[in-house]
C-alpha cells in the first residue's frame, strides 16, 4: 500500500533519484489512479455506496488538476535534472534545493486536496472510525516491527540495502566505493528509525484527537493544520534530528552523483528520458 502512494509523490530532480525507483511503470500507476486511491482508502475504512459516490467525481477532478498543472513542472525538473548529469560535480547546497522543492511540491498536493479530506472525513460514522483506529494501530505495530524492533546494526544493514538498490535503479551497477558510502551513511544515522516512528505515531495522535471532534466549528482548521503544516505537529526529537537528516542525504547524494562514471552518468539520463518519455505519453498531459 505505502509504495503504490508513494507514486503519487511529486516526480523532482536529483534529490528525488533515489525515491522513485517504485515509479518505472509510471504510466500505468498514473493511469489507475482513481482505482488505487479508492483501493487505499478501502485498507482502512469501507465506504458507503453515497461516500464513494461523492468521491468519485473529486477524485477526478484532483487527477486532471495534477495532470494539467503539476506534470508539465516535474517534466520541466526532469530536464534540468538530466542538465545536471551532464555536468562534472553537483555541492550538495545545490542538492538541498532540490530536496526543498520536494517538499514545496508534496505541499501543493496537500493544498489541493484538503477540501475532499475534509469533507469525506465530517462524513465518517462511527463504525468507520472504529475501523481507522484499529488500522492505524495496526500499522504503527507493523513499522515498529520492521523498522525498530531490530538492532541498530540490522536497522543500517537494511537502510543500505535499500537505498543501494534505489541507486542501481538510477545508476546502474555501482563500484564498491559507492556501496561504502551508502553503508557510512546508513550508520551515520544512528537510531532515526525510533525518532521517525515517534514522530508519526504522534502525528496520528493529533490526528485522531481531531478526528474524534470532527463534527466541531474547529475541525476544518485543526485538519488543515495537520495536512498542509505537519511540521508543527513534529516532535522535539524529530524536529531537533531532521536537519541533520536531510543534510546527510544531501551529501551522500552528492558524493554518488560526482563519483559517477560515464556508463552511470549514461543510466541516469536514458532512466530519466524514459520517465520523461511516460510523463508526456499520458493522455491527460497538456498538448
Amino acid at each position: 500500500m505505502p509504495g503504490r502512494i508513494q507514486r503519487l509523490r511529486p516526480l523532482v530532480l536529483l534529490a528525488a533519484l533515489l525515491l522513485l525507483a517504485a515509479c518505472s511503470r509510471l504510466d500505468l500507476a498514473y493511469r489507475n489512479l482513481d482505482l488505487v486511491i479508492p483501493w487505499w482508502i478501502g485498507n482502512y475504512v469501507s465506504l458507503e455506496p453515497s461516500q464513494k459516490a461523492w468521491l468519485e467525481p473529486r477524485l477526478q477532478r484532483h487527477l486532471a488538476w495534477h495532470c494539467r498543472t503539476q506534470l508539465p513542472e516535474y517534466v520541466a525538473w526532469l530536464d534540468d535534472m538530466s542538465r545536471l548529469s551532464q555536468r562534472p560535480s553537483l555541492t550538495e547546497e545545490e542538492v538541498q534545493e532540490r530536496i526543498t522543492r520536494i517538499r514545496g511540491a508534496m505541499a501543493t498536493i496537500a493544498r489541493e486536496i484538503t477540501p475532499t479530506a475534509l469533507g469525506l472525513t465530517e462524513s465518517l460514522t462511527p463504525r468507520q472510525m472504529g475501523q481507522i483506529y484499529v488500522a492505524m494501530d495496526e500499522r504503527n505495530a507493523e513499522l515498529r516491527e520492521e523498522h525498530v524492533a531490530p538492532s541498530l546494526a540490522k536497522q543500517a544493514q537494511a537502510r543500505a540495502q535499500r537505498m543501494e538498490d534505489r541507486a542501481r535503479e538510477w545508476l546502474g551497477p555501482l563500484r564498491t566505493d559507492q556501496r561504502r558510502s551508502i553503508q557510512a551513511w546508513a550508520r551515520a544515522q544512528g537510531d532515526y528509525n525510533r525518532i521517525w516512528a515517534e514522530n508519526r505515531e504522534a502525528w496520528l495522535v493529533a490526528l485522531r484527537t481531531a478526528l474524534y471532534g470532527r463534527h466541531l466549528d474547529d475541525f476544518p482548521s485543526r485538519l488543515t493544520a495537520l495536512l498542509q503544516q505537519p511540521e508543527h505537529f513534529w516532535t522535539t526529537a524529530y524536529r531537533d534530528t531532521y536537519p541533520r537528516v536531510e543534510r546527510n542525504l544531501a551529501r551522500l547524494l552528492s558524493d554518488l552523483f560526482n563519483s559517477a562514471d560515464a556508463s552511470q552518468r549514461a543510466h541516469l539520463r536514458e532512466r530519466i528520458d524514459d520517465l520523461v518519455a511516460d510523463l508526456k505519453g499520458l493522455e491527460c498531459y497538456p498538448r
